[in-house]
């Protein structure tokens, strides 16, 4: 070996010890840093607990509105088609009867087999034009 590595191989280790001097100076404020890591972490856990305690009567009570809203909205369905059936219902008879009145004459027969007068003459307003 030369001069020349041992020169270099000094350096190394100096640097090294240099080095392992601020490592070993970290390591206290480290186990600081991880012991107040330590603390927030179960303050945090701490807190989640008492949160999902509070969910879970939340997510039943959710779970019972949306059953509720189901029934209710079961029922309004069930209500509005009533109302829809009866709404036509009275539509339908506040329209004008398509059946005819016991006065109006009836439409002529269809004419064939040579009954053409005595469809003219039964037809409406012809009446009293009958053959005699």
């Amino acid at each position: 070996m030369d001069v020349m590595e041992l020169t270099d191989i000094r350096q190394r280790a100096v640097a090294l010890i240099q080095e392992t001097g601020t490592l070993l100076e970290m390591i206290p404020q480290l186990l600081d840093r991880s012991e107040e890591m330590k603390t927030q972490f179960e303050a945090a856990s701490k807190d989640s607990e008492g949160l999902r305690k509070e969910v879970a009567p939340l997510r039943a009570e959710l779970q019972q509105l949306r059953a509720e809203r189901e029934e209710m909205s079961d029922g309004l369905t069930v209500i509005m088609n009533e109302i829809l059936r009866l709404t036509s219902n009275a539509v339908a008879l506040l329209q004008p009867s398509e059946r005819r009145g016991s006065f109006r004459r009836e439409e002529p027969p269809a004419m064939g087999n040579g009954a053409p007068a005595r469809a003219a003459a039964t037809a409406p307003g012809l009446a009293w034009k009958r053959d005699r």
